[in-house]
């Protein structure tokens, strides 16, 4: 069984959601520290951001398990790292078991009813729901979707 905010990859071997990010983020492009933990900050609008202490133990980590790796030492000697072919491979396992994560959300959703009451709950629920069905999209269906998803925007926005 896998902990709240880990996901699980190839050969059963748990990753926290800074881990995942790292990995998702280091398949985009190539990027430092200071990079990724910017990236969270601006992506979480400032509401998480890890400190270095958390951040480069798990870059160190995931380093010597070897699913990233050093392409090269920048200015001011910051380490450049990208996602190495078996990073990939992982990230690739955990994407196509996402149904884990869906539930899990599912599971925080109801934690955040019991203590905060119920009122919005069931909208929150549906767009957990929304979100959960766009992953499941196959791609030729995404541009329907969008256009879906901005018919229901505008009547929300007229409510």
């Amino acid at each position: 069984m896998t902990g709240f905010w880990k996901f699980a990859g190839n050969g059963g071997k748990e990753r926290g959601l800074l881990a995942l990010f790292i990995l998702h983020t280091l398949s985009k492009r190539p990027g430092t520290g200071y990079d990724l933990l910017k990236e969270i900050e601006e992506k979480t609008g400032g509401q998480w951001v890890p400190s270095k202490g958390t951040l480069y133990p798990v870059l160190k980590q995931l380093e010597e398990e070897r699913l990233i790796e050093l392409s090269e030492t920048g200015a001011r000697a910051k380490n450049i790292y990208v996602l190495a072919p078996k990073g990939k491979k992982a990230l690739e396992h955990i994407k196509e078991h996402r149904r884990g994560p869906g539930e899990k959300l599912v599971i925080y959703q109801n934690l955040l009813a019991e203590i905060f009451g119920q009122e919005k709950m069931v909208l929150i629920g549906l767009g957990m729901e929304i979100h959960a069905l766009i992953h499941e999209l196959p791609p030729e269906k995404e541009h329907d979707a969008i256009t879906v998803m901005e018919e229901c925007i505008t009547r929300l926005k007229s409510i």
